[in-house]
């Protein structure tokens, strides 16, 4: 009987909680946290292209209704793999979520060069982080 009660809190105390995080961690979340923001829909005039690498997210000013937003794209890897190139002066339209830094954008147009860059799933997960969040 007590090597019964032995084994059993031995189980419970080693191996349960391996078991519970093979579970944790085999249900990736379906939503990126970022996909409670609201999404807005922007079209404007970019006046700011800022894409230091290695200085963070590359992100675009861009001016709209006499505002000027913040709008952070993604991973320089992934801009400069899809030849995505934007440039001050060009028009934009693109569509994101609103956060107090700015807007985080899902995709980006660029109507003079018929250029269209999808940057977050339906999730709300960077397309540049497939594979990880359980995404092909």
């Amino acid at each position: 009987m007590k090597r019964r009660l032995m084994l059993a809190a031995v189980f419970t105390t080693v191996f349960a909680p391996i078991f519970m995080m093979d579970a944790l961690f085999a249900q990736s979340p379906s939503k990126s946290p970022i996909a409670s923001s609201p999404v807005v829909e922007l079209k404007g005039k970019i006046q700011k292209v800022q894409l230091a690498m290695g200085q963070g997210m590359p992100y675009l000013e861009v001016e709209s209704a006499g505002k000027t937003e913040k709008v952070m794209l993604g991973s320089m890897r992934y801009l400069m793999e899809k030849d995505f190139n934007p440039k001050a002066g060009m028009d934009v339209e693109l569509k994101g979520y609103r956060t107090d830094a700015g807007i985080v954008a899902i995709r980006v147009q660029l109507p003079s060069e018929k250029k269209s860059l999808l940057l977050r799933d339906e999730d709300g997960w960077p397309v540049w982080m497939r594979g990880r969040h359980g995404k092909q």
